[in-house]
């Protein structure tokens, strides 16, 4: 993995220099198509072409990779990794063009989830062990600030869709952190007695947050203003990740000891259809356009598989291997976790 990087910034391309070599990225195209799994046993990302499931690449990463996403600008893919032989836990960097390693940036303990902001100048990142997030530059790659969490065991965070607070999933105290990042003042919001909450969704007007609970198999919506949950419904066992979908009023969430995912209408707060996709669901993606959302399979044998839900009709119209116990999951200029 490639460390102690020179990072400059023209104005026009970032200019990196390890070891003497010079490369140069750009914003990519949104015409290009990719998709990014991290396989957790196998300490690879697989890029997928998702218009006809071919296997692209299959990029090593460090140990345990956890999460990924894709910058907004379309320039990289970011990966969590844990215990790497490097360091003990890194952000890693890689160019979407080529899949080369770019950067690797020291966070906290046991870093989780991970989303960028619409601009594509920040990265935030929850550490589970060390309870905090770490906020990365773009592209300098650098840490800016380290947060201190009043909860522990931050998981799968969430963005406004203004870019102004941050929501996260605490799972060891059974809260949420609310983050002002412009005043930079912190509070918390209550679940119920027994949740355990692992990651979050938020309304395109950013009125309510969604945040599934490991701990009582329920997906609990919360009245941001009041910093409440107002409201709670029962889905599968070990419910996991849970972006909206980008243009519908459904939650698709993927429960992963049931191997079902739960088809929530946040209008009606009822659950609309479930979906068997295979045992394992983890994490899930959505095409731009909102037809197609990608379900990782992580118990999957002897490779884990990726589940393809047609939103139109609600049934899996393909599954396609990657490597082994895929967890996160990612599509280039598509709807991700975190948003």
């Amino acid at each position: 993995m490639v460390k102690n990087l020179l990072v400059r910034w023209t104005g026009a391309a970032l200019v990196v220099l390890p070891l003497g070599v010079v490369a140069v990225t750009w914003a990519g195209s949104p015409s290009l198509q990719r998709s990014y799994v991290v396989n957790e046993f196998s300490d690879t990302v697989s890029v997928v072409d998702p218009t006809d499931l071919t296997l692209l690449a299959s990029v090593p990463t460090g140990i345990h990779p956890q999460g990924v996403n894709v910058d907004p600008l379309g320039r990289y893919f970011y990966v969590t990794v844990r215990f790497t032989k490097e360091s003990d836990d890194l952000l890693e960097v890689f160019d979407v063009r080529t899949n080369a390693p770019m950067a690797s940036v020291k966070v906290g303990h046991q870093p989780d989830h991970l989303v960028p902001d619409r601009t594509g100048a920040r990265l935030y990142v929850s550490n589970k062990a060390s309870n905090t997030l770490s906020i990365i530059a773009v592209p300098e790659f650098a840490v800016l600030e380290t947060l201190k969490l009043k909860g522990r065991g931050p998981e799968g965070l969430v963005m406004a869709p203004d870019g102004r607070m941050l929501f996260i999933p605490n799972r060891y105290t059974g809260d949420v952190s609310v983050i002002d990042l412009a005043q930079r003042k912190m509070d918390r919001i209550k679940l119920p007695h027994g949740a355990k909450p692992v990651a979050m969704g938020i309304a395109r007007d950013g009125r309510f947050a969604f945040v599934t609970d490991e701990g009582l198999n329920q997906v609990h919506k919360i009245d941001v203003d009041g910093k409440a949950v107002v409201a709670s419904l029962s889905v599968g066992q070990r419910p996991v990740q849970a972006p909206l979908h980008p243009t519908r009023p459904f939650l698709y969430i993927p429960c992963r000891a049931s191997g079902e995912v739960y088809k929530v209408d946040v209008n009606a707060w009822k659950v609309d259809k479930v979906i068997s996709v295979g045992k394992g669901a983890h994490g899930i993606a959505y095409a731009a356009d909102g037809r197609y959302a990608y379900v990782t399979l992580s118990l999957e044998k002897p490779r884990g598989r990726v589940a393809v839900i047609d939103t139109e009709t609600d049934r899996v119209t393909a599954t396609f291997p990657v490597d082994k116990a895929p967890t996160g999951i990612a599509v280039l200029f598509g709807k991700n976790q975190g948003w």
